[in-house]
């Protein structure tokens, strides 16, 4: 009896965590369509900081990221390749998560990134934009506005579609590739202690 119990029980914590697994597809912001949390952060690349405040007035890309994300690797060229076609006009800002400083820099210096990028030491703009896991990626309209969001590695096809909607103050929710928002939930998963 203890063990049908005991079985039974199992099953079911099983098919809960299966559940919640896959109960959802994307990771949707109540944040987008809203004004975007003001934040400052250090940067790595010079004594001084970026705010969201000081970027008000044209469109601003945040990307959160960090030197040990596998998916992080495959979009910092793409990254770079938009800040160096759209940096006259969009704001392209990096925000480390959960990173050691000497890690953060020699992924900036491998990758060859050169925009505004520094960590987020506490924990809270991760926390203030509901971040689930990196890479996410949040454009911000010209007026202060979250215009979208994109979880998962960003392709050079989607940072340019995401960058004009940005420039045309366009709402337009989250994307992003599905395989992402598991692969970011395992990592979850697997960093718990």
């Amino acid at each position: 009896m203890r063990r049908l119990a005991f079985v039974s029980v199992a099953a079911a914590v099983v098919a809960l965590f299966v559940y919640m697994l896959t109960r959802e597809q994307t990771l949707a912001s109540p944040l987008v369509g809203r004004s975007a949390p003001e934040f400052s952060i250090p940067l790595y690349a010079a004594d001084s900081t970026v705010s969201l405040e000081g970027l008000a007035g044209r469109p601003v890309v945040v990307n959160f990221w960090a030197s040990w994300c596998l998916s992080c690797r495959d979009e910092a060229r793409v990254l770079e390749a938009g800040w160096q076609r759209h940096g006259s006009d969009v704001a392209f800002v990096g925000v480390a998560v959960d990173d050691e400083a000497a890690a953060a820099q020699e992924f900036i210096r491998r990758y060859g990134k050169t925009y505004l990028l520094g960590p987020d030491r506490d924990g809270s703009v991760a926390l203030d934009y509901g971040l689930y896991g990196v890479p996410e990626t949040f454009f911000i309209g010209a007026e202060g506005r979250i215009l979208s969001k994109h979880v998962g590695p960003l392709t050079a096809a989607d940072l340019e579609r995401r960058v004009a909607e940005a420039r045309a103050g366009a709402v337009t929710g989250e994307s992003g590739d599905r395989s992402a928002v598991e692969r970011i939930r395992r990592s979850e998963v697997e960093r718990a202690p």
